[in-house]
């Protein structure tokens, strides 16, 4: 129910489809640009509402059944439920429905916010007045990346962090024992008990056992309220390895309770070790160095190599299957970046051996030996046939929504990396879901989709991708390229496949067929319809016969060897122009190439018949801006007109809206190929060329 002012009423909860944890979203408020008389208006239909016992009520029913899906939810509630729970419109609801219904949402919630994960067990805390549950903020001991590594945090937060995976665990024990002491009656006794057993099963345990299995206890715990029952079973799950092994296995078949605690631990320390994938990954994007991650990490591994959590770890059964396949995967991937980043980076050793620990506690089969490689590899090739197969059937049942999506991410004629976040979160919302595991989509998985997906989009969505990068081809004509005429079929057949690829240097054309490539010359021939390449001379041969090539894959190829960084120089041409990245040409040995030097200034490379030389580094602050005054202002080479009042130019096709005062570049301009740019690109007055100035 809308009404004046942007303010809509709760409506009472609903569940659509009849699932549980689908919600029909309710919205109290839309926001409102408006200044304090909009503020008051709204505060005073707040007053309104809450005057209305029939609003009231219908507010306490959305939140009510709130409250009932967290009591009725097992295992780990759904993503749907996180959302409402952290909707800002739910936080106003309890404000208008009274202070009686807000109780009891939040006792309801700090009972059961036990069944979320660690990293959504914060997230709520931040939000709402609960806790994390105890044995959550022990984890939270190894994993808290909001203290420094300091001496001052290794010293108070996380002794055991910096020490050995025994002294962690006595760490979790005392943390448990503070805990125990704020309890009382039975349940308290035996918390403190168990959080003073020794660190090896012994005779304090055995005479445990038979108070664990009594009939009083299971009276006690069926009596006790969530919170109070979700404390010990936190405490008992912790002090599991404490336990004779047969002991462990006839508790976890007694109390289901526990077996959740255990399902519900490895599953906080895997999100935690893919939150610390997602943060190394964003540091590669940005180029950064890894090793102020490394404390994180090393605060991860220690918390896994405790007998806790490896005691938890064994009696995941087959039930929990997808759980621990989940926690192995995102070890796997963690532990394959360790091996790439440590041994580059100060103070990696440690994580050297701390990996080596893992490998052999998860991926270690006796008689076999270690298989991590083996089993990652055929773990990360079955996500991705099954993620080629997903997005094969929905592109069969309905194209239009998948290609409307990828159209707002791919901008024609720009070139954007496969590991753009915005790119799997596209992938994720189009085909997959929350279960599918993330970080092994790999490249050629997602450019073969892709090119599926071109099949259904027409030219318009006939996706370009080279190695990592894809983009959607450029606007006709908004994309020129400085190029001599075509010689013959080979070079003409040459420049259509160049317009697919991103910007290299133009090619130096030595003789018919014969072209400088970098530093090696390579020939380019036709046999029937395909065009192919093959190296004549290079710094890369040493004395080892030439191999032809499809032109495609030689670029593919020699192009990462002679530019190394050409992904982020054909990403950074394209943020630097509104038409995308300038096409490679084809220029005589000797001519002008402006737009190739700047190319190969990005790509750190030298243009021109002293190109088979060393390779300079690319300097980060440069651009195709800065290169080519004017040119990062739209990619059609334009330069700021200094003097006398603005003569009239012939605008660019495509690009009529540009600014006033600006004339194109000499060579920049369009003109037919192969002949020579005008001077400056300028027209006599009275000439009608483009738009009129009001039109501009």
């Amino acid at each position: 129910q809308t009404g004046r002012g942007g303010v809509a009423c709760a409506s009472p909860f609903r569940r659509a489809g009849g699932g549980r944890g689908h919600y029909q979203h309710v919205r109290l408020f839309r926001s409102h640009p408006g200044a304090m008389a909009v503020t008051m208006l709204v505060d005073q239909r707040i007053l309104a509402l809450q005057g209305d016992p029939q609003q009231v009520r219908s507010i306490n029913e959305f939140t009510d059944s709130l409250s009932q899906e967290l009591v009725a939810a097992e295992g780990t509630p759904g993503r749907a439920l996180m959302r409402e729970l952290l909707a800002g419109s739910l936080r106003r609801a309890l404000d208008i429905g009274g202070a009686e219904p807000k109780r009891r949402f939040l006792e309801t919630l700090a009972g059961n916010i036990h069944k979320f994960p660690l990293q959504e067990q914060q997230s709520l805390a931040r939000v709402y007045p609960v806790e994390i549950s105890s044995e959550y903020r022990n984890l939270a001991s190894f994993v808290e990346d909001d203290e420094p590594v300091a001496a001052s945090s290794a010293s108070n937060a996380a002794p055991s962090v910096s020490s050995s995976p025994g002294v962690a665990a006595s760490a979790v024990a005392a943390a448990a024992a503070a805990m125990a002491l704020e309890g009382g009656g039975l349940l308290g006794e035996l918390r403190r008990q168990l959080a003073g057993l020794p660190q090896r099963p012994g005779p304090a345990a055995q005479e445990l056992l038979p108070r664990l299995h009594d009939a009083e206890t299971a009276r006690v715990l069926e009596a006790a309220d969530a919170r109070t029952r979700n404390g010990f079973f936190g405490d008992l799950r912790l002090a599991l390895f404490k336990l004779p092994d047969g002991s462990q296995k006839e508790l976890l078949e007694r109390f289901p309770d526990l077996r959740a605690e255990v399902v519900r631990l490895v599953e906080s320390m895997t999100q935690e070790i893919s939150r610390w994938l997602d943060e190394e990954r964003g540091v590669a994007r940005r180029g950064g160095s890894a090793a102020p991650l490394f404390p994180k990490v090393k605060a991860l591994f220690q918390a896994v190599l405790t007998p806790a959590f490896l005691t938890t770890f064994k009696h995941l059964g087959g039930s929990e299957k997808r759980g621990k396949e989940g926690f192995l995967l995102k070890l796997a991937l963690c532990l394959r970046s360790i091996a790439d980043l440590a041994p580059r980076e100060v103070g990696g050793e440690v994580l050297v051996g701390h990996a080596s620990q893992l490998r052999r506690q998860f991926f270690h089969v006796e008689g076999y030996g270690e298989l991590m490689a083996d089993w990652l590899q055929n773990r990360i090739r079955q996500c991705n046939d099954e993620f080629v197969t997903r997005a094969c059937a929905a592109l069969q049942a309905n194209p239009q929504p998948i290609l409307a999506r990828l159209r707002r991410t791919f901008r024609p004629g720009r070139w954007l990396s496969l590991a753009d976040p915005q790119v799997e979160d596209d992938l994720f919302a189009l085909f997959l879901d929350d279960a599918f595991p993330r970080h092994v989509l790999t490249h050629d998985a997602v450019a073969k989709v892709l090119q599926r997906i071109s099949s259904y989009g027409g030219a318009t969505c006939e996706f370009q991708v080279f190695g990592s990068l894809a983009r959607l081809p450029p606007v006709a004509g908004s994309v020129n390229v400085r190029t001599s005429q075509p010689q013959d079929a080979v070079e003409a057949a040459l420049l259509q496949i160049l317009q697919r690829m991103p910007p290299f240097p133009a090619l130096r054309r030595l003789r018919p067929g014969h072209f400088l490539f970098g530093r090696m010359e390579v020939e380019f021939l036709l046999r029937g319809s395909s065009l192919l390449a093959k190296v004549v001379s290079s710094h890369h041969m040493d004395g080892r016969a030439a191999e032809e090539l499809s032109a495609e894959d030689f670029f593919l190829k020699r192009g990462a060897e002679e530019y190394p960084n050409l992904n982020a120089a054909a990403i950074q041409a394209s943020l630097q122009s509104l038409a995308g990245a300038p096409t490679t040409g084809i220029e005589a040995i000797g001519a002008p190439d402006p737009i190739g030097h700047a190319v190969s200034l990005l790509l750190g490379g030298a243009t021109g018949p002293g190109s088979v030389g060393a390779t300079a580094a690319l300097q980060p602050p440069l651009s195709m801006a800065t290169l080519i005054p004017g040119l990062g202002l739209s990619g059609m080479g334009l330069m700021p007109l200094r003097g006398p009042a603005p003569l009239r130019y012939e605008p660019y096709p495509g690009a009529a809206g540009m600014a006033s005062g600006m004339l194109p570049m000499p060579g920049f301009g369009h003109q037919p190929m192969g002949m020579p740019a005008s001077p400056a690109g300028l027209v006599p007055h009275g000439g009608k060329f483009g738009l009129d100035d009001d039109e501009i």
